[in-house]
């Protein structure tokens, strides 16, 4: 199964010509010009070849100036009108385009190519409904094309309509058997309905058709992860590794898997390999300072995170995690520039306003590290490090009903954290109760006796891993 969009446009045509229609692609509709047309098809017939063969060879201008010619003699060849839509598609006039494969639909209601044209131009446009349909309109008109049923099952699942992807798959298991590609659908599809057995049934059935089928065996890796069963998952991503190399949407899925097994050096190596192939896509700039967190390497983890900022300069969960680094590397000024940023597109992340508030501590102004320990809190009322940094704040403004509370609520939530009893040990000295104090100083004291007392660097903990999509 082919992962490209395109369809040839020349076979197209010939079917087209020939009355037997096929399907098309949007952007032209480029790749099998040297396909030869029957002998005996019109002048006309043969100017549309030209034209789709300029196209393929990237030649635009002449390409379009042909199909000018052809629709001056016949304003509705539904062809022409095809191809030069594939033109304002390919230079980003997407209205043009679609007005233009309309047109063409709108004298051959069964021109499979304007449709598959449409239902890509559909998901340019970011209407991925409308490309639903045209697809299904494909199917309706082709009801054995295997590869519009394996495109449309994939674009529903991507929907989150695993019901309808699943009910595609089976219309085509009545008229032959599966082959690995929408098997991996139809597991993909089960997983996402949370039926793991008949995900796993789909999955090793792929693989026993196909051993190499990375798509596959991912499947069974992520499997093995939600069952808990990490020596399973590391095997079958072991199996995976070195079948991806070319593609990098399957490195950067591996990298997701790698990283949740803490195969870190996996996950490095695959994410160079995806942003060396693809470096315009942000997710996986995002997901390579992900990992460089883990590494740990700040200052990689930096440069990945300005990368992603780079192509995506609104990117507000960016901005957040390059704020965290340059905090994490006392570049509080930078880091301040960074989280303030990450507010004006979203109301914040519980550690955006976190992170605000510990700089403002640093800086000593202490009222407003309050505001921002509170927003914390009232966005994730459980965000233990944020009651315990209130308190302290509350407890160097000497308002101690109000530092007793955040800190006692703190230590509720996080009993093992040092520096809560620390400063609730500091807290009850100042209340004149020194047997609470002592009781306080002594399970700081067992915390260090087993390893969890925590430095003032632990302070900054990273946000909570997004899950890249």
């Amino acid at each position: 199964m082919s992962n490209s969009p395109l369809y040839s446009s020349m076979k197209c045509l010939k079917r087209q010509l020939l009355r037997t229609q096929a399907a098309a692609s949007l952007l032209v509709i480029l790749l099998c010009a040297s396909c030869a047309l029957a002998q005996g098809i019109s002048n006309s017939a043969k100017q549309l070849e030209r034209a789709a063969a300029l196209i393929s060879e990237n030649r635009i201008d002449e390409a379009e100036q042909q199909l000018s010619a052809i629709l001056k003699a016949t304003p509705n060849n539904a062809l022409a009108l095809n191809l030069l839509g594939a033109i304002r598609a390919k230079q980003q006039r997407l209205d043009e385009a679609e007005a233009l494969f309309t047109r063409a639909l709108g004298i051959d209601k069964e021109f499979l190519g304007a449709h598959m044209n449409l239902a890509y131009l559909y998901l340019l446009k970011g209407v991925p409904d409308k490309s639903i349909s045209e697809l299904r309109e494909v199917l309706r008109l082709d009801p054995n094309n295997p590869d519009v049923s394996y495109k449309l099952a994939r674009l529903l699942l991507s929907q989150g309509r695993a019901d309808e992807s699943i009910a595609v798959v089976e219309q085509m298991k009545q008229r032959q058997s599966l082959p690995p590609p929408f098997l991996v659908v139809l597991g993909d599809a089960y997983l996402k309905k949370g039926d793991t057995a008949k995900a796993e049934e789909s999955y090793l059935l792929a693989v026993n058709q196909q051993s190499n089928s990375a798509d596959a065996l991912m499947g069974l890796a992520l499997l093995s992860q939600a069952k808990g069963d990490s020596q399973n998952a590391v095997l079958y991503l072991n199996r995976t590794r070195d079948l991806i190399n070319g593609s990098p949407e399957r490195l950067y899925s591996f990298a997701r898997l790698a990283l949740n097994s803490g195969l870190i050096e996996d996950a490095l190596a695959t994410l160079k390999r995806a942003t060396e192939l693809k470096a315009d896509e942000p997710r996986y700039h995002f997901l390579y300072g992900l990992a460089w967190l883990q590494k740990p390497d700040l200052q990689e983890a930096e440069q990945a995170f300005r990368r992603l900022l780079k192509l995506q300069p609104e990117n507000a969960q960016g901005q957040l995690y390059l704020g965290y680094v340059l905090l994490k590397q006392k570049k509080s000024a930078e880091a301040r520039e960074w989280l303030e940023k990450s507010l004006q597109k979203e109301t914040g992340a519980p550690e955006t306003f976190y992170y605000l508030g510990l700089i403002a501590q640093e800086q000593s102004e202490d009222e407003r590290a309050v505001e921002f320990f509170e927003k914390s809190i009232r966005l994730a009322p459980r965000f233990a490090s944020a009651h315990i940094a209130l308190g302290a704040t509350y407890l160097k403004l000497k308002d101690f009903p109000r530092a007793q509370a955040a800190l006692e609520a703190g230590v509720k939530l996080k009993p093992d954290d040092s520096r809560a009893h620390y400063n609730l040990a500091l807290l009850y000295a100042r209340l004149k109760d020194q047997k609470r104090a002592q009781e306080e100083m002594h399970i700081v004291e067992q915390l260090k006796s087993a390893g969890k007392a925590e430095d003032k660097e632990g302070e900054i903990l990273a946000p909570s891993t997004p899950s890249p999509k």
